[in-house]
């Protein structure tokens, strides 16, 4: 089989991301091709990672050798284009040599935005998602550090934004691959036990749908495969003991690992009802995806090949004799049960009068089309139903 892979970002599993920042940072090269030194930096988290107190402890090792640093908080949840004209407004203001992002895949999407867009003078992300304007590969160098094992954003050339119409929509681009990716599991520390569960099930679905999709390859298997594997066996101890690095460690690298998987194979189903989910209901990304995942599986089983399943049972720790029409749905709900999340739409407030417009935004969602079952518009509002 024919196929390539591409992640040209600099990958670090880190111990310390305070000894690591600096070093990298220093020495990237910035968009003249000269290092980028000491030049000044602009970090780009939300208010969150503020309050846990992460950015003061980096805060030393970003201002290394005397570095200006300035701050953009202002990262929400589910950020749209109105948010990265604030970030891109804030980092016009700065002249940054280097963009550092710190935080989830909102905050390093937000960041990934600004990197392009501050290298092309007059244009907006809303231009680029209108296909009004074209990205030349042009960026100011951007390092990410994820503070959440889930969204692979810190390997994916891909940023998700919420357009002026609330849709939320992705721009994929070559300049969008971070220039470097600092994998620090201790960041993670801090992170309490449901957001642990609902991120680390982001990373879950990220590889699981990679591992099914119609774009799927030998090398993203071995990603996707390794990745399940992980956090099947991880998740559940780091949800009941967030202190347990061995397992924070685990997560993180089977995240960056999906995230490279999904980026180069592509999604599924299951994103694709998510992203109109979260738009409408403010659903957090991992959650929906998590309480999604049982009815999704149920409805792309009957469509497994029969020569990728023994890998995807073992890989789930499934036993020998479990077939997918019997053993997915019920391994999904089992799993939510162990990680303390709730496995259905009306258990996070909602009825089903949204539905509809979820169903119909889910067939307009790219990733629809690798999915490994075919899936319309009745399709999306069944599955939706059976999650409910």
């Amino acid at each position: 089989m024919a196929h390539t892979f591409f992640c040209p970002t600099k990958l670090i599993f880190s111990d310390d991301a305070t000894i690591d920042l600096p070093r990298e940072l220093a020495a990237m090269p910035g968009t003249t091709g000269h290092a980028v030194g000491a030049g000044p930096a602009l970090v780009l988290t939300d208010a969150g990672i503020v309050m846990t107190g992460i950015l003061a402890r980096l805060m030393p090792a970003l201002a290394a050798g005397g570095r200006r640093v300035e701050v953009f908080s202002d990262v929400p949840g589910n950020p749209g284009v109105v948010t990265v004209a604030a970030a891109l407004e804030a980092a016009q203001a700065v002249g940054p040599a280097a963009l550092v992002a710190l935080g989830g895949g909102s905050a390093i999407d937000v960041a990934k935005a600004v990197s392009v867009l501050l290298a092309h003078p007059g244009v907006s992300w809303s231009d680029l998602q209108a296909g009004r304007a074209a990205l030349t590969g042009v960026r100011v160098p951007l390092i990410a550090l994820p503070t959440t094992a889930g969204t692979g954003s810190e390997v994916s050339h891909v940023a998700v934004i919420g357009a002026a119409d609330g849709f939320k929509k992705g721009i994929v681009h070559a300049s969008l691959f971070p220039a470097a990716a600092i994998v620090d599991a201790g960041l993670a520390r801090s992170l309490p036990p449901r957001l642990t569960a609902a991120t680390g099930m982001d990373a879950l679905v990220h590889a699981i749908e990679a591992y099914l999709g119609r774009r799927a390859s030998p090398t993203l298997d071995l990603l996707a495969l390794g990745a399940i594997r992980a956090i099947v066996r991880a998740l559940p101890v780091a949800v009941a003991d967030g202190a347990n690095l061995h397992a924070r460690r685990a997560l993180a690298q089977a995240a960056a690992w999906a995230g490279m998987a999904m980026d180069q194979a592509g999604l599924g189903l299951c994103h694709a009802l998510c992203g109109p989910l979260s738009a409408h209901h403010e659903v957090h990304h991992g959650l929906g995806n998590a309480v999604l995942l049982p009815a999704v599986l149920g409805f792309d089983a009957p469509a497994i090949p029969e020569e990728r399943w023994p890998a995807l049972r073992h890989a789930l720790g499934l036993d020998g004799s479990e077939q997918p029409q019997q053993g997915l749905f019920f391994w999904a709900t089992r799993f939510l049960t162990s990680i303390g999340l709730p496995m259905t739409l009306r258990e996070l407030g909602l009825d089903g009068a949204t539905f509809p417009a979820i169903a119909a935004e889910a067939t307009r969602m790219a990733m629809i089309g690798n999915n490994v079952r075919p899936a319309g518009e009745a399709e999306c509002l069944a599955v939706l139903a059976a999650a409910l």
